[in-house]
């Protein structure tokens, strides 16, 4: 039997045991290499219309449209990481000391591709697929008022993005219907999705720029990560020679690939709970620094997307709006779904001020950080998403008090809820989880209306290096 083959055996054993799979493998992570239901479990029984419906003091509120940013879903690893695997499995399978404890790692052959194509995988589509099933069911009453084309789709110039957004249509095909869907058309557009790519001053200050990631950098010849290196050294038994950190970084990243495919890998049983941790908190230190809340830049730049959001929910609002006085007005967008990469969404978090620790994170408190918020396998897996669900909402005269009269202000007509991964959020400035769509359009005003991209990424325009 061949590795890969035995791999898949040991995927079925591994997903029958529902207790290794569901709570031993779940409790860790593999920072943005996490595969999506490893960390944000799927309820097993999903409630129709769970989100299309909305209570709130005195309003009776129901879903009119949703907006969601989405990474793709679990991808093969990069040529550069599989090269660089199957370098360090030369230099380690012919000396092994325990032979027989990691015989799977010395038979181990790579099973991805060697190529750059970072393309979606099954596992992937099938987290996508699922993902699209559960927010069709979750707002099944606002997707069957109208056919698909009322839902735009749009991606980045990456193939991943666009088979992602795929097979979330399928799903959301598959449960709203059993017909097979219409022809699925999607609008490439990397401005709003791969900004990090076009504004120069964000690749200058941070992305090319070698201080900008110093954090990263000293953590990675810590203390903590020479401990890691020293334990996996000697679980191998090989010379201290045969393996430095760098090695460690590529062997979490095929960790976490094979576990999103497989369910299983070797690579994985040279990492402990505590050097998984270590190994997370070094790779979120990169993104902290990189595409998350430590440089004003990284988030500002996400500003086309943020516009294109609240541009949409406000065309949504108008065309309900005029609806009511001329019953001819044509329809509005009922979804926006937008497929992007963790790039996109740090710096979207960024932008709208979520996921900022406190205190920042450093080289020298990881200890401190135990509970972080920035926390990668959680907020930026494979298929992470963020949701903006827009209510019209009415005043219940049942829920009104004695004193109370009705409000005719058409202001409080439209709120809006915030959900990350599946789950409701506060967003910042609202006290509840339902919050007036009015007071976060103009909370987040300076981004949305004030994009001027080209002169903010500038990089003659003096950069705001802040934490």
């Amino acid at each position: 039997m061949n590795y890969n083959k035995l791999l898949k055996v040991l995927s079925l054993l591994i997903i029958l045991n529902s207790c290794f799979f569901a709570i031993c493998v779940a409790k860790k992570g593999f920072s943005t290499k996490t595969p999506y239901e490893f960390i944000h479990p799927p309820q097993k029984n999903v409630i129709e219309d769970d989100w299309y419906n909305a209570h709130t003091d005195k309003y009776t509120c129901g879903a009119v449209h949703v907006s969601a940013v989405i990474r793709h879903g679990a991808r093969n690893p990069g040529e550069s990481d599989s090269k660089r695997i199957g370098d360090i499995h030369m230099r380690i399978k012919d000396n092994i000391k325990d032979g027989d404890k990691f015989k799977l790692l010395k038979d181990w052959t790579n099973g991805f591709p060697v190529n750059n194509n970072k393309n979606l995988n099954d596992a992937g589509e099938s987290e996508q697929h699922r993902l699209g099933q559960r927010i069709a069911r979750r707002l099944k009453s606002l997707f069957l008022e109208e056919d698909m084309s009322a839902v735009q789709f749009m991606v980045s110039s990456a193939k991943r993005t666009e088979d992602s957004a795929l097979a979330f249509y399928e799903g959301i095909g598959d449960e709203i219907n059993s017909e097979a869907p219409e022809e699925f058309d999607s609008e490439v557009n990397d401005e709003n999705l791969r900004f990090h790519t076009m504004c120069q001053k964000y690749i200058n200050s941070v992305e090319n720029n070698a201080t900008a990631l110093k954090e990263y950098k000293v953590f990675g010849s810590s203390d903590l990560i020479n401990q890691v290196l020293e334990k996996v050294i000697t679980k191998l038994g090989v010379e201290k020679n045969v393996l430095e950190p760098a090695d460690l970084k590529t062997m979490f990243v095929i960790c976490g690939s094979e576990m999103a495919v497989f369910k299983f890998s070797p690579w994985c049983d040279l990492f402990d709970d505590e050097d998984n941790e270590i190994m997370q908190y070094w790779s979120d230190l990169k993104k902290y620094y990189k595409n998350g809340p430590a440089y004003r830049i990284t988030g500002e730049q996400s500003c086309p997307l943020v516009a294109e959001l609240f541009t949409i929910m406000d065309d949504v609002i108008a065309v309900i709006e005029r609806t009511e006085e001329d019953k001819d007005v044509e329809g509005y967008l009922l979804g926006n779904m937008m497929f992007g990469h963790a790039e996109t969404l740090g710096p979207l978090y960024a932008a709208l001020g979520l996921f900022n620790d406190t205190i920042p994170l450093t080289s020298k408190n990881y200890h401190e950080q135990k509970n972080r918020l920035f926390r990668t396998s959680e907020i930026l897996p494979f298929s992470a998403n963020i949701m903006f669900i827009l209510y019209e909402c009415e005043e219940n005269e049942e829920l009104l008090n004695d004193e109370e009269e009705e409000d005719d202000n058409p202001d409080d007509d439209y709120r809006i809820q915030l959900f990350v991964n599946e789950k409701p959020m506060l967003i910042p400035g609202c006290k509840n989880l339902l919050c007036p769509y009015t007071d976060v359009r103009e909370w987040y005003s300076d981004i949305s209306d004030d994009c001027h991209f080209d002169y903010l990424c500038d990089p003659h325009k003096k950069m705001h290096d802040e934490l």
